[in-house]
């Protein structure tokens, strides 16, 4: 018993010794980091400016914040000296003895508080300073900025790590995602502004963190990853912004290649950035910028995966409801979306200074600067002789002619000169290589063009996307078991099935099955509304690369009839197509276009036009995205011009809205309690032009409207009479009217010149019960 007492004694003993060294260890990596902190934040800087982080770093060290002063004193004595940062180092002096004099008490650990002494303390310090040392207005109102930019970190900084200790993981959702995405721009460009030989600390764990983030969130983490650290190294050095951009390119393409494995994501990772570094163009940052990225692809690949993965457990905040999953999806491609929208505005900003760059350049100044700058005889020609300089147009005027410039004609001209061979050489010479420039610029202005068209149909994808998500108002995930255990009995076993609400409040269910469906649909949608205690429609069902979609929606509120009549000029070939399809059984679309012309080259295009609507239309992606992708599709089909009309209306019969979208169509008319209205405005077709917008509208639908649609075959007052015929014959079948319509505009233009005519007409009613 002795002998238990004595080892239990000396074994508390030895623990107690263990965690006291464990405790001064922990004190001792604290003031460490505290310190290295103050001596980065100290050299860092901010837009030219030294940063007062150090101010930042001070609160947040908290009980180490002496040996933040000591870092930012030893910043200051080995940069800049410590007369240029006396404002830093009294405000970190101040901010130590706050904390330690404690005269708020517990309140101290707000962020609040926290962010407001820091601001307040930077600020008076700055105001004394510019009192003492008159100093001009740009550096004052940088003073007030970097004060304001110190305690907005601190109250960032704070509440995210507050939000941690409470909920246990880094929320990067709703504003602590706005919060972190803050800090990580704030530590890019305090890390950027300190230089390791060639390489960039900031750019480095720009990279690391992208390739990290690619590899959890695939591309869309990559993408923002590098858009925030462009914006952290634009804060600390705008010049070195412009290569770092295409670190969001590089980060959405490396999603793609995660799958692959780490090696597979980093090749195509510096491939990418290469590529995009050289079609930007060679400068002195280029190779620097290389050198980062393959600096921090190294560190993430001989950094052990484990360590990262124990780490990166923490960072979630994503609850696993399906109502925040859905947001949480609509935020993440809405985000990927201004991502690219970003990206693109910075391709127009390169061609527009490429453009600028090469039309400034004429081979008259550039023999000025190459040649006459260094021949004995400049001053000479161009300070004492007024008539060099029209001397040298008129030598620019006969290059720009197509002529090539002769020693005979520089000594005529130039009659000062004492070199006129060399310097016709000249002349001809470097003609030809700005000619070459510029038709160089042409063509790599043509493929910015293709990728900013890319990029902006992959922008409105992206953001047709988020709507379809946002659109998700509730899931009910015991209906979607019910459901699914209802294909199984049917067969269908391993089924994936969602039963939600959008936002008209119409319930809808989607399942996904592996392999074809063959089963009783009627059966099928007979116990889906059982289930759901509603009337559901039959369901659209799609098959795609081995695996079919079920698609069932709530019988909506309204109902549509659509019939069609179409006649060709010639009585063989017609240039407009049609289609009327449903989607999810509360949607309806009409497709119209007419291919510019008549007969088979016309059908070609017109049919081309609406079948591939309907493919992207049914795919879920609107309107507008759908003229876009057309109208791209139509200018590279051929080396001859390819145009036609595109007249696309969705009905929304559970909504009760109708939109219609056109490019090149004639207007359509709204027939409603014996009235006339015409729908839509001037525009041009699909294809003729890259930047040619479509024109839109939206309408709200009553029981009894009917919506007519019609070709340009039909002259304006045509169109009006037939549209005033459908609204006085409401009770009327609306094949029969459609009929009697079409008849009437064939009757009207005999004596004119034929074109090919067709007429859609659409009346809206509601469902009776």
């Amino acid at each position: 018993m002795l002998l238990n007492v004595k080892t239990r004694s000396v074994t508390s003993a030895r623990k107690r010794q263990i965690s006291k060294s464990t405790a001064t260890a922990r004190k001792w990596s604290c003031r460490i980091i505290a310190f290295a902190g103050g001596l980065l934040t100290g050299l860092s800087v901010t837009l030219g400016f030294p940063s007062f982080m150090c101010g930042a770093a001070a609160s947040l060290a908290g009980n180490y914040s002496p040996a933040v002063f000591l870092g930012t004193l030893l910043a200051f004595m080995l940069n800049r000296g410590i007369e240029a940062g006396i404002v830093q180092i009294c405000s970190v002096l101040v901010i130590t003895a706050i904390h330690f004099i404690d005269p708020f008490g517990d309140r101290r650990e707000e962020p609040v508080y926290r962010s407001l002494v820091v601001s307040g303390v930077l600020m008076l310090f700055s105001c004394v300073v510019t009192a003492a040392v008159p100093s001009d207005f740009y550096l004052a109102s940088m003073r007030m900025i970097n004060s304001l930019l110190a305690g907005c970190t601190v109250f960032i900084t704070m509440s995210v790590r507050d939000s941690a200790k409470h909920s246990g993981v880094f929320d990067l959702t709703g504003m602590n995602g706005m919060f972190a995405g803050m800090f990580f721009i704030m530590m890019v460009s305090i890390f950027a502004s300190v230089n390791i030989f060639t390489l960039n600390p900031g750019r480095m764990l720009g990279a690391f963190i992208m390739l990290q983030a690619s590899r959890r969130y695939r591309s869309f983490g990559g993408a923002v990853i590098g858009a925030l650290t462009a914006c952290g190294v634009l804060v600390s050095d705008p010049s070195l912004a412009r290569n770092t951009l295409l670190l969001a390119t590089a980060g959405l393409i490396c999603g793609v290649f995660v799958r692959f494995g780490r090696l597979a994501a980093v090749m195509s990772f510096l491939v990418t950035s290469l590529i995009s570094l050289v079609a930007v163009g060679i400068n002195g940052d280029t190779y620097h910028m290389f050198a980062d990225i393959v600096t921090g692809s190294i560190l993430f690949l001989i950094i052990p995966a484990d360590k990262i993965k124990n780490f990166s457990k923490r960072i979630s905040g994503f609850q696993s409801t399906p109502e925040l999953i859905g947001q949480t999806t609509a935020a993440r491609l809405s985000m990927a979306g201004r991502t690219l929208g970003e990206i693109r505005r910075r391709l127009d900003m390169v061609t527009v200074t490429m453009d600028r760059n090469t039309a400034s350049r004429t081979a008259s100044s550039e023999v000025r600067r190459c040649v006459c700058t260094d021949c004995h005889s400049y001053h000479l020609c161009f300070e004492k002789n007024e008539n060099t300089e029209k001397a040298f147009d008129i030598l620019q005027f006969t290059l720009d002619r197509g002529d090539a410039v002769t020693d005979e004609q520089v000594r005529q001209t130039v009659l000062c000169c004492d070199r006129p061979v060399l310097l016709a050489e000249a002349f001809n010479d470097l003609e030809r290589h700005i000619m070459r420039d510029k038709a160089e610029n042409i063509r790599i202005r043509e493929l910015r063009t293709m990728l900013t068209d890319q990029l902006l149909s992959m922008e409105d994808i992206l953001s047709d996307l988020s709507y379809r998500s946002s659109r998700v108002q509730s899931i009910d995930t015991g209906l979607s078991e019910s459901v699914r255990e209802q294909l199984a009995v049917m067969g269908y076993k391993g089924a994936k099935v969602c039963v939600y609400i959008d936002e008209d409040l119409c319930r809808r269910a989607d399942a996904f099955v592996k392999g074809g469906f063959s089963g009783d649909i009627a059966k099928l949608t007979a116990s889906v509304s059982s289930i759901l205690d509603c009337d559901m429609a039959l369901p659209d069902i799609t098959e795609e690369n081995g695996m079919t979609r079920i698609s069932f929606s709530e019988l909506p509120c309204f109902t549509a009839e659509a019939a069609v009549f179409s006649a060709s000029a010639s009585g063989e070939y017609s240039g407009d197509s049609y289609d009327i399809f449903d989607v999810g059984g509360s949607e309806k679309y009409i497709l119209l276009s007419d291919g510019m012309g008549t007969g088979k080259r016309a059908r070609l295009d017109s049919s081309f036009t609406v079948s591939l609507s309907r493919k992207l239309l049914t795919s879920g992606l609107s309107l507008t995205t759908v003229h876009r992708l057309v109208s791209s599709m139509l200018r590279v089909k051929g080396w001859e011009e390819s145009f036609a009309t595109m007249d696309i209306m969705h009905l929304d019969l559970c909504g009760g809205r109708a939109s219609l979208l056109k490019a090149g169509a004639v207007n359509s008319r709204l027939c409603r309690d014996g009235a006339v209205v015409s729908l839509g405005d001037t525009s041009f077709p699909a294809g003729i032009l890259s930047d040619c917008p479509p024109d839109k509208c939206e309408i709200k639908l009553f029981d009894g409207d009917i919506i007519i649609m019609n070709s340009d075959g039909a002259d304006e007052d045509s169109a009006q009479l037939i549209a005033q015929t459908a609204a006085d014959k409401t009770d009327c079948d609306i094949t029969e009217l459609v009929n009697r319509l079409g008849s009437m505009i064939i009757d009207r233009r005999q004596g004119a010149r034929a074109d090919d005519i067709t007429v859609i007409a659409v009346r809206i009613g509601t469902r009776k019960d």
